[in-house]
């Protein structure tokens, strides 16, 4: 049965990254359920019948990972149960006052006594859910990996899959950029762009998969050293002739693997030139300065270091030739990128400050942050911080930072300790491999989001694994196999639940994988450039999405939006009566309200709601529910609006402008709605003065206010030829 999973294993990491990645719905959940599947059939063999007892006993492997694995898993799921108020306002206040936010306005907020509701510490649940599949997903590919890993050979099958599958992505990308063919497979990139990225999007993810690869090659390449062995006399001269001819091909195989493997890790540094990653040149580099320590400290490896060096040599050589200044030129530009990647860093700190002792939730960062963006990024979605450091700490806060390290150090005090007792030569070299690599993504990591990426990520482990498994590999008599540790229990009670709660681990994950992709095939939320999917679904195709996966914040919008567009083409429809309308209006905030509630941090899902509570003005209770209510979606709105959005102040600034118009101006609240929306009116303005804004606002106003003196109010700058322009 290992066979089987070896193989499940072997093809989910070669299709990852030649699938985009794996950062699209479909590719992630091939790349999930293939590592799910394989566990299973790992549990499935790890059951087996004790020979002395006659009962059945199941194993567990007992790495030096299993700290690191359990503890963030734990803290995972603690960000996501509810906890009473007390305790959630003691770890995290912040979230406590976004949680709150999340209430419905119309019921909750406005009653005299409102319902004491649980929170959890991140107020989003989906996001933290598909961190918690992907990092069981992990964890279960290096538990698993390691296993089958069981001999040199299988190891080595491994090793050459992973660079066979690092040269075509080379070579491939350095064929479609130079060709001016510029695809990859069928999607088309941008014109003219020279950047090598294999068959990844971004040219950082392609460096980051690059730059682990040539550190495997590498230190595969160091691992064929001849060892020593026992002189033996033969008298028999053909007996000689034969060890001697024998001993001849050997060494000639030995030395073509090594060609090959320097080869291989020449075009896999190729790769990293040309894919002009700075971040990736300057990791790679970093990290074979920490491989060559590591072999400097053993006195009989030390020339490994010269392997090393002749790798970037020939790197090198083979890169000016075919004339590297595009790649190079890209440092000239260093100083502008990465300050605008320490802005990135500085408004994710500013998120952290308000989440310190626990995090916002793995995940949630997309979601959070257009209310700390700066302003210099207005109009840009950004979904990473670029610096996975700054990410990891606002999203998971000092608790969960500080569990990642102790699990982290853990590791890689047992690797060292382990591999300071080794002398073969492939267990030495492979065994510096992961924290070689380790230390690449480390520095990566401070200017992009390499982890983010499955696929790299899945490298990552798997690197890891083989490490691991040449560390624990013995060799005698021509026979080699891995000595690892294991868990092993009696299926009585305390193994009968171990097992249930693996089972239904991998079970749970599996299922919820399942029901994303399908909810995703229905209406597409994921960000996907390579397919053209519709971003407007029918409304059934939503309502089935919504039954797949209901706490996706997303389609329950998809789904108002959608009942609006249906309302909206039934205005003056005579056969339409009052009660229809009513119902039609009473489903779109049912829908938006459940919106809120999943996803309390889009500014834009509360103004759309405060709009609907509006729009009930033949309601009976219209002043004393609704219009309230409308007021506090939208006091919600400003709380998370930042600067990132001019347009989704426009809409505040116009929602306090049709507010006024509902109060008498004799009384003092028609002040303050006024000035709001003269505030936020000049806050869009700030933000961007484009011709085509100002003339929105302006017309809007003129619209209640005809009146020049109302107009120039909302203005920045006095603008005349505006009006002159009304009539």
């Amino acid at each position: 049965m290992d066979k089987t999973a070896f193989k499940i294993y072997l093809i989910t990491l070669v299709l990852s990254p030649l699938l985009f990645g794996a950062v699209h719905t479909y590719a992630y959940t091939s790349m999930s359920l293939g590592v799910l599947v394989g566990s299973l059939v790992l549990v499935i063999k790890n059951i087996r019948k004790d020979p002395k007892t006659k009962g059945y006993k199941v194993q567990f492997p007992n790495t030096s990972l299993n700290f690191a694995f359990l503890i963030l898993l734990i803290f995972l799921v603690f960000q996501v149960i509810p906890l009473p108020d007390f305790l959630l306002e003691f770890l995290s206040p912040e979230a406590m006052v976004v949680a709150w936010k999340s209430l419905p306005a119309s019921t909750t907020l406005i009653s005299e006594s409102p319902a004491r509701d649980w929170f959890s510490l991140s107020p989003y649940y989906y996001p933290v859910r598909m961190s918690i599949i992907r990092w069981t997903v992990y964890v279960l590919f290096f538990l698993g990996l390691t296993q089958v890993l069981n001999s040199q050979r299988r190891i080595e099958l491994t090793i050459f899959l992973i660079l066979i599958t690092a040269c075509f992505e080379v070579l491939y990308g350095l064929a479609e950029a130079y060709s001016g063919s510029g695809h990859i497979w069928w999607f088309k990139k941008m014109p003219h762009c020279l950047d090598v990225t294999g068959t990844y999007i971004n040219r950082n993810h392609l460096a980051g998969l690059m730059e682990m690869c040539v550190l495997l090659a590498a230190a595969y390449a160091g691992a064929f050293s001849a060892r020593k062995k026992k002189r033996q006399i033969i008298s028999d001269h053909k007996a000689s002739l034969r060890g001697r001819l024998s001993q001849f091909l050997s060494g000639e195989q030995r030395f073509n693997k090594r060609t090959l493997i320097l080869f291989a890790g020449a075009v896999i540094g190729i790769g990293i030139v040309f894919s002009a990653s700075r971040g990736g040149m300057i990791s790679a580099a970093g990290a074979m300065l920490c491989m060559s320590l590591f072999f400097i400290c053993r006195k009989n490896h030390r020339r490994k270091g010269f392997i090393i060096l002749f790798l970037f040599f020939i790197t090198s050589v083979y890169a000016l030739h075919i004339g590297a200044e595009y790649p190079i030129g890209r440092f000239k530009y260093f100083d502008v990128d990465f300050k605008d990647r320490v802005r990135l860093a500085q408004k994710t700190m500013d998120m952290f400050d308000d989440y310190k002792v626990t995090g916002i939730g793995v995940g949630n960062f997309q979601y959070a942050y257009p209310k700390y963006q700066a302003s210099e990024d207005k109009n840009v979605f950004i979904r990473h911080a670029h610096n996975d450091w700054a990410q990891f700490l606002a999203e998971a806060g000092v608790i969960g930072l500080c569990l990642f390290l102790a699990g982290i150090f853990y590791y890689v005090y047992q690797t060292l300790r382990l591999w300071r007792k080794r002398t073969d030569p492939f267990a030495i070299c492979l065994g510096v491999a992961p924290l070689a690599v380790m230390t690449a993504m480390a520095i990566h990591s401070y200017s992009d989001f390499n982890l983010h990426i499955p696929a790299n990520c899945l490298m990552l482990i798997a690197i890891m694994a083989i490490g691991y498994s040449a560390l624990h590999l013995e060799r005698h008599h021509g026979r080699d196999k891995t000595l690892y540790r294991y868990h092993t229990i009696h299926l009585k009670y305390k193994g009968i639940l171990a097992l249930l709660l693996v089972l239904g681990l991998i079970i749970w994950n599996g299922i919820w994988t399942i029901r994303h992709f399908m909810a995703e095939a229905y209406c597409n939320t994921v960000t996907n450039s390579t397919l053209n999917r519709d971003q407007h679904p029918p409304l059934e195709e939503i309502k089935e999405a919504i039954r797949k996966d209901r706490w996706n914040a997303e389609y329950w919008y998809k789904l108002a939006r959608k009942l609006r567009k249906n309302r909206d083409s039934k205005r003056g429809n005579l056969e339409v009566d009052d009660e229809e309308r009513h119902r039609y209006q009473m489903e779109i905030i049912g829908a938006m309200e459940e919106a809120v509630r999943l996803n309390p941090f889009n500014t834009g899902y509360h103004i759309r709601l405060g709009w609907e509570y509006a729009y009930l003005w033949k309601d009976p209770d219209y002043r004393h529910r609704w219009l309230p209510a409308a007021d506090v979606s939208m006091e919600r709105a400003a709380y998370f609006v930042g600067e990132k959005n001019p347009s989704l102040h426009v809409h505040l600034g116009n929602y306090w402008a049709f507010r006024s118009k509902t109060i008498n101006p004799a009384k003092p609240e028609w002040e303050t709605a006024w000035s709001k929306a003269c505030w936020y009116y000049k806050k869009a303005q700030s933000l961007e003065g484009e011709k085509q804004l100002v003339d929105k606002i302006v017309r809007y106003v003129w619209r209640h206010y005809p009146d020049k003196e109302f107009v120039r109010e909302v203005l920045l700058v006095d603008n005349q030829s505006f009006l002159e322009d009304m009539k």
